[in-house]
């Protein structure tokens, strides 16, 4: 009889526990700008929230937003502005919490390029990965905020990702580009070609480049109506897997190998030593507006969207646990 009912408390406690989980599809992209994503699942802060993580990759962040409002995904990793964009067009959805809280993009020149500021930019030659990128949009931003003309005083050149876009630099073809990581870095520390010249990740920079995109976890309006918990679990792995990236970096480097075995280890070093400053997942009134106001100077949203149309803030309390 004791035997029995041990057995039926164990079978109710495997059953509690296989109940508790709850399968979530996250779309982004492996890069180390949604690299929190993974250490939350790597280091088992998503298990622990009763949250399973399956990862579908896409190339970009359209293709996950895309995939959101189609419902083949149910969160998606990917750029702040992506909600403000869909707010417009009658889609709800909103940004849960910062994978970064600031622009991951940022310019490196060539070792011996002598500019000091932006404005010293002028005649030089800078690469983007493609027309209509984020890396594009924000090094045209940057320069007219400097009173350069794109174009015109400045060359703007499409190089691509980072085996091309380093290949340039060393060929002599660009003064430096405007990229993220890994390609900054390997050229920084690795080729030895370049130096970082303007980075928003260390607060340089004028206040609207630093927030006009930095990376999220989004879901759709519909998702936090059917799952209002599995938000909530989502947020708190997200908020705890940052507190240990920024006071253990060592962790994020060891699963930065797991995602990029092929880099060298001091680069994913050189890079979460960066990027560890922004590892922090409030979404700030300031920030949100500060990215409004320049993805409408870009054209790429018309009006003002409100705060808490666009942020899950009954979620904000959770931020700074």
């Amino acid at each position: 009889m004791r035997l029995s009912i041990a057995l039926l408390a164990a079978l109710l406690i495997s059953a509690h526990g296989a109940e508790a989980q709850q399968t979530v599809k996250i779309g982004t992209t492996p890069s180390f700008v949604f690299l929190p994503l993974y250490v939350a699942e790597q280091l088992g802060y998503f298990k622990a929230e009763g949250i399973t993580a399956q990862f579908v990759d896409f190339e970009g962040g359209a293709e996950v937003t895309t995939a959101m409002v189609g419902g083949s995904i149910d969160a998606g990793g990917t750029m702040v502005e992506r909600p403000l964009i869909l707010a417009e067009k009658g889609f709800g959805a909103k940004n849960l919490v910062a994978l970064e809280n600031r622009n991951p993009l940022h310019v490196v020149l060539r070792a011996n390029h002598p500019a000091k500021e932006v404005k010293d930019l002028k005649g030089s030659r800078l690469g983007m990965t493609r027309a209509g990128s984020g890396t594009d949009l924000s090094l045209r931003a940057l320069l007219k905020d400097a009173g350069l003309e794109p174009d015109r005083d400045v060359a703007i050149i499409a190089i691509g990702g980072v085996s091309s876009a380093n290949a340039a630099l060393k060929a002599g073809q660009v003064d430096g580009f405007m990229g993220g990581e890994p390609a900054t870095a390997i050229a920084v520390h690795q080729l030895k070609l370049a130096r970082y010249f303007l980075d928003p990740r260390m607060g340089q920079g004028p206040k609207f480049l630093q927030f006009m995109t930095f990376p999220t976890v989004q879901v759709s309006d519909r998702f936090i109506q059917a799952n209002p918990q599995a938000a909530e679990k989502i947020v708190r792995a997200i908020v705890k897997t940052l507190k240990r990236m920024r006071e253990d970096p060592e962790a994020a480097v060891r699963v930065g190998q797991k995602l990029f075995p092929t880099l060298d280890v001091s680069i994913i070093r050189s890079i979460i030593t960066i990027e560890k400053n922004t590892y922090f997942p409030q979404i700030t009134e300031e920030a949100v507006h500060q990215c409004n106001q320049a993805q409408k100077q870009l054209g790429v949203v018309k009006g003002d969207i409100a705060y808490d149309k666009v942020v899950a803030t009954q979620f904000k309390h959770l931020w700074d646990q």
